[in-house]
């Protein structure tokens, strides 16, 4: 009797889990025959449990399971004896299995690790053309996240832990089993009997999270034995207030910025809390680590260079920095600034392509003009009877001069840039129109005075039309 009063526990157990996975997977994307699922794969037991219910799964739907293995490659035999066994289950349980060894010779951090770990992930995904990415993480893994935060130092979004889905360059990453401690996943296994590699590292606790584990989650469940729910609980207000939060912090946003840029005079009004809030979503966004010393290295940049007419840049990455100015605060992304270094000869009016990316057209005008364009125009009308042909059109160089309209005299670029207020990471992609040094229209600033006429028809008028996104 208790042998079967056991054997019905396990089945309504088994159907337990597998109903859990599924309706957490059904939550963000189908499941279908026509679906593939990558599973992240240690072969350990937190693994082992997810791979063999989506094995399961995919028995039931159809649908075609990848188990993904990577050989962080730091413990020689025993590495390659792990990944043999993985592809052994995979092959008696008719799963696909691809993996990968990541040279010798990297930092063995849990970081790298980690980064390592979901770029073969993606590869996999995007191989296989897969509908999501689940990985393994537990109840147990949450717990011991937050934690681990909350002993670095963490805010409120920090406090969430691990997500039960996250973004990986379009691709959705799943974790199914999220609401199972490490606890019910070990039971699982054994009940069903599964043998998942013991991986021995797990047991170093000079790695923090080992630590974490080993010694100080035990030391705590003397105080408190229900300590992982009290985490996950702390977890769930954390999510709670950020929404609240989130919400609250639109309208902000709102108030303070245009398009991709903000308000320079509105950020700085803006209580500190709400600063620091706006900063670490905007550092999230592009990226970068939102830690609490980078925050306020931003948060101090800013504040020194606001009245900045030109602004300054501060470097927060190896491809962006940011830009702060008295009007204006905004990231800059360095393909986003490629100079171009090509040039166009301008032999007579007419049409002319120029780097791929424009057309340039100076084209006879016949109607009278009323109103003439801002200097930020992209078009302008010309008296060209002060010109002599063969123009140049390029970007800036050393040495270069303007005679700005209505002034008698002439000032380097530089100087010109400066007092139109053009940033000094935007100069370089100015299209110039040339007479050797001397510039004639430095299209979307302004014109040369030797563009002057008089009368009310204008003999010509030039245009630069953008034609392609390939350096913007």
């Amino acid at each position: 009797m208790k042998l079967k009063v056991a054997a019905l526990r396990q089945v309504w157990y088994n159907i337990r889990m597998k109903e859990t996975v599924k309706n957490i997977i059904q939550k963000y994307v189908n499941i279908s025959c026509e679906s593939t699922f990558i599973v992240g794969f240690s072969g350990g037991w937190d693994s082992m449990c997810l791979l063999d219910i989506m094995n399961k799964l995919s028995k039931e739907y159809g649908f075609l399971l990848v188990a993904a293995h990577l050989n962080h490659n730091w413990r020689g035999k025993e590495s390659e004896l792990e990944k043999q066994r993985c592809l052994e289950f995979c092959e008696e349980n008719d799963i696909t299995f691809i993996s990968d060894t990541l040279q010798e010779g990297l930092k063995a951090s849990e970081l790298v690790a980690r980064e390592m770990r979901y770029d073969f992930f993606k590869k996999c995904a995007e191989e296989f053309e897969a509908d999501a990415i689940l990985t393994a993480h537990t109840k147990s893994d949450n717990a011991e996240t937050i934690l681990y935060r909350i002993i670095k130092g963490t805010g409120l979004n920090g406090l969430e832990g691990i997500r039960e889905v996250r973004d990986l360059g379009g691709f959705k990453v799943i974790r199914p089993i999220l609401n199972f401690s490490r606890k019910y996943i070990e039971e699982y296994c054994i009940k069903n009997e599964l043998y998942p590699n013991n991986d021995s590292s797990n047991g170093n606790t000079k790695y923090a999270r080992n630590n974490i584990r080993h010694n100080i989650m035990p030391a705590i469940k003397v105080i408190n034995p229900n300590i992982e729910n009290s985490l996950i609980t702390l977890a769930d207000i954390a999510s709670g207030n950020n929404k609240v939060i989130n919400e609250l912090m639109e309208n902000i946003e709102k108030q303070i910025t245009v398009g991709d840029k903000w308000l320079t005079q509105n950020f700085l009004i803006l209580n500190s809390a709400i600063k620091q809030h706006f900063m670490y979503k905007l550092l999230v966004n592009n990226g970068l680590e939102p830690s609490f010393g980078k925050i306020q290295e931003v948060l101090n940049f800013i504040s020194e260079n606001q009245k900045s007419k030109t602004g300054k840049t501060l470097s927060v990455s190896n491809d962006k920095w940011l830009f702060v100015s008295h009007k204006y605060t905004y990231f800059v992304h360095a393909h986003n600034y490629v100079k171009i270094e090509e040039e166009a000869k301008i032999n007579a009016p007419g049409e002319y392509d120029f780097a791929g990316q424009y057309k340039f057209k100076i084209l006879e005008n016949k109607e009278p003009v009323e109103k003439y364009p801002k200097g930020a125009s992209f078009f302008a009308y010309a008296n060209l009877d002060n010109v002599k042909f063969p123009l140049t059109l390029r970007t800036r160089r050393n040495g270069d001069i303007i005679q700005p309209f209505g002034m008698q005299g002439k000032m380097k670029l530089k100087k010109y840039f400066i007092n139109k207020n053009i940033p000094e990471h935007d100069r370089d992609k100015i299209v110039l129109l040339c007479n050797d040094k001397e510039i004639l229209w430095a299209i979307g600033i302004g014109v040369s005075e030797k563009f002057r006429h008089n009368g009310l028809v204008p003999p010509y008028k030039l245009e630069l039309e953008k034609i392609s996104d390939e350096h913007s």
